[in-house]
């Protein structure tokens, strides 16, 4: 008598009998034209036809099928995801998602600074900042998703980036470089560390950008006797504009809809008008609080396509300038930055006569000549704890 089949033998047939379909599924696609495709047929080496050989070339065949037009590819990744959910995984193999113990998506990972610290390159800026531009420098400190006090990492010592910025943070004071850590400010001003992130993303909320935008502006004012309207910046001068379901973020996309839900997206909106210009790649949007982002993003047509976080000083770029109108004589501020900007940008340039965006990771030419050109009264560093900002400041030049 036969042995009657197992259950999981069974289940994997049909599984693989799928993949066999959506494989096939593309090849017709490749056919028609809907996809550029570079396949080859078996070619047999010396030894013949061989098990290895054969099973190499269909892994090959594969790969070059199995791109994102491949039809139902999206919902093969989501089937995927949603059998991991029920399994209760925390990890995901083949990208860089962990879900923490609280739910909320991150990424991990170790630096190790003392293989080349950043310490004397940010301090050399600092230098040039103050002796040649004759301008204040400010090293912010922004948080990353994980929380140096409570990680809510699912196993210790999986990343070790808050210790890291710690310790770059007491040598720059020891180098006598100004430094603000909003992680310590978060805490001291009693916000929920993660709530300030969306849950599906890295990137802090624009609410938080808001708190961030004050802090820095405050802080400005205090160390550099600089006049940034702080006023502005009160929670109470703002008004919530929702666009519910509306944000899908990095990690979310990654593990896809049958993992994470989408999430509510809201911006901090003035009360009270006010008048902006925006330059960016060339481009002007003059207007009121709406030059500084753009709606058309906000709400994304493919939730795997699009990002509204990205809608925000219109997306990232490596130089961009909001000036604002209302204050012409306002103090000029020069921020170097990455995406973690994206959320305080538009509201610090609310305290500012002119707010100038320098991303290293995109601009071209020399970030100290540009600076130079722009003269400004401050430079702040604005990068968050998993910025590698050794590598960012070998981009300043």
């Amino acid at each position: 008598m036969k042995k009657p089949k197992s259950a999981g033998a069974a289940a994997f047939l049909v599984i693989l009998g799928c993949c066999l379909l959506l494989v096939l599924g593309s090849a017709a696609g490749a056919v028609l034209g809907y996809s550029e495709v570079s396949v080859t047929g078996y070619q047999p080496g010396p030894e013949g036809i061989t098990y290895t050989g054969v099973v190499n070339w269909f892994k090959d065949t594969c790969r070059a099928f199995c791109t994102t037009e491949m039809p139902g590819q999206v919902r093969l990744k989501e089937a995927n995801a949603a059998v991991e959910r029920l399994a209760g995984k925390w990890i995901f193999q083949g990208t860089e998602v962990v879900r923490l113990n609280n739910g909320h998506l991150t990424s991990v990972g170790n630096m190790y600074y003392y293989q080349n610290p950043p310490e004397p390159k940010v301090a050399d800026f600092r230098d040039y900042v103050e002796n040649q531009l004759e301008a204040d420098f400010l090293y912010v400190q922004a948080p990353c998703k994980i929380c140096g006090e409570d990680p809510q990492l699912p196993m210790d010592d999986m990343c070790n980036a808050n210790e890291e910025a710690t310790l770059l943070l007491e040598g720059l004071e020891e180098a006598g470089v100004e430094v603000l850590d909003l992680r310590r400010s978060l805490h001291e001003d009693g916000l929920d560390h993660y709530g300030c992130f969306y849950r599906t993303d890295h990137h802090w909320t624009l609410p938080t950008g808001v708190w961030a935008a004050r802090t820095i502006a405050g802080e400005l004012n205090r160390r550099c006797g600089l006049e940034m309207d702080v006023s502005v910046l009160e929670e109470d001068r703002f008004a919530a504009q929702v666009w519910e379901d509306a944000f899908l973020g990095s990690w979310g996309r990654k593990v896809t809809l049958a993992y994470a839900p989408p999430e509510d997206f809201v911006m901090p909106v003035p009360k009270e008008p006010v008048r902006m210009r925006l330059t960016r790649y060339g481009v002007t949007y003059e207007g009121g609080f709406e030059a500084l982002y753009d709606e058309n993003q906000i709400v994304p047509e493919d939730y795997y396509a699009g990002s509204s976080y990205g809608a925000m000083l219109r997306g990232d770029c490596g130089y961009l300038k909001i000036e604002n109108l209302d204050r012409p004589d306002g103090p000029v501020v020069a921020v170097l930055r990455e995406s973690f900007a994206g959320a305080v940008g538009p509201y610090l340039s609310l305290a500012a006569g002119e707010l100038h965006l320098l991303d290293a990771r995109y601009y071209d030419g020399s970030l100290k000549e540009l600076l130079a050109e722009i003269q400004p009264d401050a430079v702040v560093s604005l990068l968050n704890v998993q910025c590698y900002v050794n590598v960012y400041y070998d981009m300043v030049g």
